[in-house]
């Protein structure tokens, strides 16, 4: 928990992400957003504090279900396991993992952005959470990947075969940088659920 309080104290105050303002944006995922941890690792709500922070609207929803899609217009996933967020969210592995086939389906079902973040680097790879990680990249149209999370390449195998975006970063200021760029016209609200 201390090396994620450090990396979002680092990522918020870092200057360089915020000077990096590109006249062409590289994508285009509309507001409101759903980020919900594929594995409930304490990632997913990094990002939902950095989004935050750059104003982009968002729910947070740790154990999101279809229903939770409402109102929703991208879905993102921040992918990897965690055996205390699965404990503290009283959940196995097994509803976990049909939580996040049914998520997936329902989003690509309304035809929603589907959008994976991995940030927790090795520690959130093997055994419990690789399951979790396919899962969620393999309905993502992006896949955003932080090394050495990817060493063995098997995000980036997914994203070939499906044909989906795939960015490799190296600094977690670099998260700030491409959620800019996703959102063309970020909002200063929050949904909280």
């Amino acid at each position: 928990m201390k090396n994620i309080i450090a990396i979002c104290l680092l990522i918020l105050i870092s200057t360089d992400a915020w000077a990096e303002d590109s006249e062409e944006k590289l994508y285009a995922y509309d507001q409101p957003v759903l980020i919900s941890p594929a594995g409930q690792s304490a990632e997913g709500f990094m990002i939902r504090t950095i989004c935050r922070r750059l104003g982009i609207e968002v729910r947070y929803t740790p154990q999101a279900t279809a229903d939770s899609l409402n109102g929703a217009k991208t879905l993102m996933l921040v992918a990897g396991g965690s055996s205390k967020g699965l404990g503290a969210a009283k959940v196995d592995e097994k509803d976990e993992m049909n939580r996040i086939k049914s998520l997936v389906k329902a989003a690509q079902k309304a035809k929603m952005k589907i959008v994976t973040f991995h940030i927790g680097g090795k520690a959130r790879r093997g055994p419990l959470s690789d399951g979790f990680n396919g899962l969620a990249a393999e309905g993502a149209e992006l896949i955003v990947v932080k090394k050495p999370g990817d060493d063995d390449s098997f995000f980036k195998k997914i994203a070939d075969k499906n044909s989906a975006d795939y960015k490799l970063i190296e600094q977690p200021a670099e998260i700030m940088t491409i959620l800019k760029e996703m959102f063309v016209d970020p909002l200063p609200a929050e949904i909280e659920e």
